[in-house]
């Protein structure tokens, strides 16, 4: 869904067939990542908190179509947009409360997909919405990527902390809010130490 929106076409002219060839490109991919060893594949739609009625329409279809014949761990990441101004812009109009996710959670949760990974730290989501991902593996972000400072470990734990009632602990994992790849890799690795030790606390701390 997210490569349609971003890519022109002159060639399909239907948004449906346009992401299912997409789709299959994809999945085409994934299987030769996979038969090189990779254990987890994560697939990322930020879209799906623009386009609501399309992900039960045609989008969970598109990571179906992407998916199909996988036998490693499937992920998918949605997350609100980092970085440019269009992004930024439309996150100022969507409130205290940003619930696209109340919309689409239901029928994630109903996909194939193995885990779904959420932006949770510094974000507006309310973070009661993932009792809507019951029966998925949860990528509970506690990092936040549009910020340079380092969060300390008991931060991360908090995060944490605050997911397991919506979730099963064992449903947890613990990540980043969307990818690093924007920032000085010194800052992204203690970021990372934070992470981990963070997740560390919560496994003690949430036992």
């Amino acid at each position: 869904m997210t490569i349609v929106d971003t890519v022109a076409d002159a060639h399909y002219g239907d948004r449906t067939k346009m992401a299912m060839a997409f789709a299959d490109l994809l999945n085409a991919e994934a299987r030769a990542l996979e038969a090189d060893g990779v254990d987890v594949i994560q697939f990322d739609e930020p879209a799906f908190n623009v386009y609501l009625r399309e992900v039960e329409a045609w989008g969970i279809d598109a990571l179906h179509r992407a998916i199909e014949g996988l036998t490693c761990t499937t992920a998918v990441h949605i997350c609100y947009g980092y970085g440019i101004k269009a992004n930024i812009d439309w996150k100022a109009t969507l409130g205290s409360e940003w619930r696209q996710y109340e919309q689409i959670f239901p029928a994630l949760a109903k996909s194939r997909i193995a885990q779904v990974s959420v932006e949770c730290r510094n974000s507006r989501v309310p973070i009661g919405l993932l009792r809507l991902l019951d029966g998925k593996d949860v990528q509970v972000g506690a990092i936040d990527v549009a910020s340079e400072e380092i969060e300390s470990p008991d931060e991360v734990a908090t995060v944490i902390g605050e997911a397991t009632k919506y979730l099963p602990k064992e449903s947890i994992i613990a990540g980043t809010n969307c990818g690093m790849a924007p920032m000085r890799w010194d800052i992204a690795f203690r970021k990372l130490e934070a992470l981990g030790k963070g997740a560390e606390l919560a496994r003690k701390r949430f036992a």
